[in-house]
């Protein structure tokens, strides 16, 4: 349905345009953004060497009562490139960090990037089969493994099947380095912090980092982000969308495994000469407190983080900090102007675009409810539902769909816009649409449906397929329909998300049809879910039927009218449960607590 209400004007686009091009600084990052030739030698570890010849005093990381200097990262991350050396890590070769975020998952990782080598960003939530699965796609070399993320590699049932060199980074030193572990901390203080010879031969174009993103095809898969990307990412995001330079400090609270922490943030930093403030967890309670502690200027967000924030009772210091912007992805549209006014926040910088994607939208103008601006090589076009396809016309193309429609956002790919897409070779296959609008062009499969805007602006509307976002995370729902058809009293599961008011995006929720003659142990369930999920992935509801799911003629879940049901007790025959976190297992859902869900008095 159209949206007129909600397209934005062309006067409006191009007086903002004029101002921020005459802006300075903004010329010249845009030109310094296109020059980012794949071929040349050049990269991040190189950019980090500038960054401390340039402001080698100046503080880059700042983390609880730690401040280190642009020289202290440069030669503190050529300790643990010659560390890494050490155990054998060389142009190609892969380290899978999996650290928590504070400085030594950045110095270790630009340690990788010096090297030639690739870094396989963890999620530090992933236990036992997915975490498996991740160091087992990627084949590293080496792990290194923060001290707080040793049960995480306790949780895996077999490590025999991954063969790498186990490196323990401390942390507070409560717990030992392991004995099967070697210790990357006394490698690195015994190391030399010369820049190495290795890094004078590493290219843009070549891989620096595996990103995991959980697909529609279950488990986390790798997209492959060159050093052009991380290089790019600082010019783009710290110089020109955030506009940072020394004396100023962007708060981060997002894990750095999320392209959108640790481009706009720690690459941003290293571009700009600002600062980093790493927040190791993220708190509604003191996140303003710590704002105001390290004097931050900016913030990275993602939208749950704001409602969190916002859901805070006001008080008289929402406005004591310096903060002028903040940058991120998924800020509510029905909190979006309130957010601004109660805390004084001059400019929202809202982002679009997956760790995969050729292309992004950047909220360059700052306009209100709105993913931003991307001047070419995009597109929306007509998308079935039902069929979970795009619509295709008498000539076999895709129907484009203009300003005032939602359609499927489609990137074109070209030299430009380099689609690096996964390691594995099929996935990345699977999201390019080819014969698009012309016969033999390629186009990159978003997978999120938009508002057409107008004048190079969309905004966000919903995920298509399987996959649905939650708490800031792409969950896939065949990863919790494995969990649930697993357990010994399940015939049949399957996976959706749906809508819970006042909450972002959509809360897991499962349909299972119990084996004849079993009651199902719900404590059971919701233990082996907890186990095997990341926290983020845990369904919330569970109806449980005797009958069997509707399937399409290939034997595909048709999952519309249990999305369209939800979680309400009187569109189902069978009893519907409540997980919330703090519960020991699933409990009946009843009309007074449905009630409670609806006036968002049920943490989630």
């Amino acid at each position: 349905m159209p949206r007129d209400n909600e397209t934005i004007t062309g006067w409006k686009v191009y007086s903002r345009l004029a101002r921020v091009l005459t802006r300075k600084g903004t010329l010249k990052a845009l030109i310094a953004s296109r020059r980012l030739d794949p071929e040349s030698v050049d990269s991040f570890g190189k950019e980090i060497q500038r960054a401390a010849e340039r402001w080698p005093e100046g503080i880059a990381i700042k983390f609880e009562d730690r401040e280190l200097t642009f020289a202290e990262v440069n030669a503190a991350s050529n300790r643990y490139a010659h560390a890494l050396k050490s155990l054998g890590v060389g142009k190609g070769d892969v380290v899978a960090v999996d650290v928590e975020n504070r400085p030594e998952f950045l110095l270790a990782l630009s340690g990788v990037y010096k090297l030639g080598a690739i870094g396989a960003l963890i999620n530090t939530s992933l236990r036992s089969t997915a975490l498996e699965h991740c160091l087992s796609l990627v084949a590293p070399r080496v792990v290194v493994v923060g001290e707080e993320q040793l049960d995480a590699v306790a949780s895996l049932e077999d490590r025999t099947g991954i063969s790498p060199t186990w490196a323990y980074l401390a942390d507070t030193g409560a717990e030992a380095c392991p004995a099967d572990f070697t210790d990357l901390d006394a490698l690195a203080a015994a190391a030399s912090a010369e820049n190495l010879p290795e890094t004078d031969d590493i290219k843009l174009g070549d891989p620096a980092t595996y990103v995991y993103t959980s697909g529609t095809t279950g488990l986390p898969k790798a997209s492959i982000n060159d050093h052009r990307r991380l290089r790019y990412g600082g010019i783009l995001v710290g110089g020109l969308v955030v506009r940072c330079g020394p004396g100023d400090t962007t708060y981060t609270t997002l894990p750095f495994y999320h392209v959108t922490s640790l481009m706009g943030g720690y690459s941003g930093a290293i571009h700009t000469g600002a600062a980093v403030a790493i927040g190791r967890k993220f708190s509604a309670s003191t996140y303003w407190d710590e704002v105001r502690r390290y004097d931050a200027t900016a913030m990275i967000y993602i939208g749950e983080m704001l409602r969190y924030l916002h859901n805070q009772p006001p008080t008289a210091r929402d406005r004591d900090h310096r903060v002028r912007l903040m940058y991120g992805a998924g800020l509510r549209h029905e909190i979006w102007n309130d957010f601004k006014e109660r805390f004084g926040i001059e400019q929202v910088r809202e982002v679009y675009g997956a760790s995969e994607s050729p292309s992004a939208f950047l909220n360059l103008l700052n306009f209100d409810k709105t993913c931003g601006w991307s001047p070419t090589g995009w597109k929306t076009v007509a998308y079935d539902v039902d069929l979970d396809a795009p619509v295709r016309g008498d000539d076999g193309l895709l129907v484009e769909v203009g300003p005032g429609e939602v359609g499927l956002l489609v990137f074109e790919i070209n030299d430009a816009q380099p689609y690096n897409g996964y390691t594995d070779k099929e996935a990345s296959a699977k999201k390019v649409l080819a014969d698009v609008f012309k016969p033999g062009d390629s186009w990159f499969h978003t997978g999120d449906l938009v508002l057409n805007q107008g004048h190079g602006h969309v905004r966000f509307i919903d995920r298509i397929g399987d996959t649905f976002r939650w708490r800031g995370e792409n969950v896939a729902t065949t990863e919790i329909e494995r969990v649930l058809n697993g357990w010994h009293q399940v015939e049949d599961a399957v996976a959706y998300g749906v809508e819970v008011p006042g909450a972002e995006g959509r809360c897991g929720m499962a349909w299972v049809q119990v084996r004849d003659g079993e009651e199902l142990d719900l404590d059971g369930v919701a233990k082996t879910l907890r186990a095997e999920l990341p926290g983020f992935a845990v369904p919330r509801f569970l109806v449980t039927a005797t009958g069997s799911a509707s399937v399409t003629g290939t034997f595909k879940h048709q999952k519309s009218d249990l999305k369209k049901a939800g979680y309400a007790l009187a569109a189902h025959d069978g009893p519907v449960h409540l997980l919330t976190p703090d519960a020991a297992g699933f409990v009946a859902l009843t009309p007074e607590s449905e009630a409670a869900l609806a006036a968002g008095g049920v943490r989630l």
